[in-house]
């Protein structure tokens, strides 16, 4: 059997049709913006984090040779100025003699510590150097260890025999001219590879000239 609507029946539901139109046009419509927008809030979180997790790569790596050119550096002068006063025959060098043990020590732990062939070459030097002249570092207070690293004893140092203090530490011998030579390299390299570091991520979008650059200043 068929229902017939009246004209007010009609009318009605085709007014209430029109309505439920209007209201889906209206909800998708004011959803599609929504979902543009957190698009791109995504796509721009996601590229500041890679800004920021390579610059503080950058950092990192940058600090590793700041702090390896510091020692090394340290370590060329520190030893140049002990066998200046070993040559003079000065008595009382314990305390440059310990200025160059902590150089020698914190360079090591740095060249360890930042990769690159020359880095584990130039830390194999030192420790060969040294490990050669065990025997006679000995003899004045200076003792090598296993890992190349040194220490000293400052009262067996003061009573060491001045000819002794002279042909062991003194500018004409090897110590002093090897130690000096891989240190000053070893400086220049870390140098080198620090402005390096800082010239490729700023060449690669420059990422590194921007506000991260002008926060950090890879000083911390």
């Amino acid at each position: 059997m068929r229902i017939r609507m009246g004209m007010g029946a009609r009318k009605m539901a085709a007014q209430m049709m029109g309505s439920r139109r209007q209201t889906g046009l209206s909800c998708r419509s004011s959803l599609l913006p929504q979902a543009s927008g957190s698009g791109r809030k995504g796509i721009s979180t996601r590229m500041d984090m890679m800004k920021a997790n390579t610059v503080q790569s950058a950092r990192l790596e940058r600090g590793k040779y700041d702090r390896l050119q510091k020692s090394a550096d340290g370590l060329t002068d520190s030893m140049k100025l002990l066998a200046e006063k070993a040559d003079a025959g000065e008595k009382d060098i314990a305390g440059t003699a310990a200025d160059m043990v902590e150089e020698f020590n914190d360079t090591m732990k740095n060249l360890r510590q930042t990769s690159g062939v020359l880095n584990d070459f130039y830390r194999q030097s030192l420790k060969e150097t040294v490990t050669t002249n065990k025997k006679e570092l000995e003899k004045i207070g200076i003792t090598v260890a296993a890992d190349g690293t040194l220490s000293l004893n400052r009262e067996k140092l003061g009573e060491a025999p001045e000819e002794m203090v002279k042909e062991i530490l003194g500018s004409s011998g090897d110590l002093a001219k090897r130690i000096q030579t891989v240190a000053s390299r070893a400086a220049d390299n870390a140098r080198t590879s620090s402005q390096s570091v800082y010239s490729q991520y700023n060449a690669s979008g420059g990422i590194l000239a921007g506000s991260y650059l002008s926060r950090y200043n890879f000083r911390g």
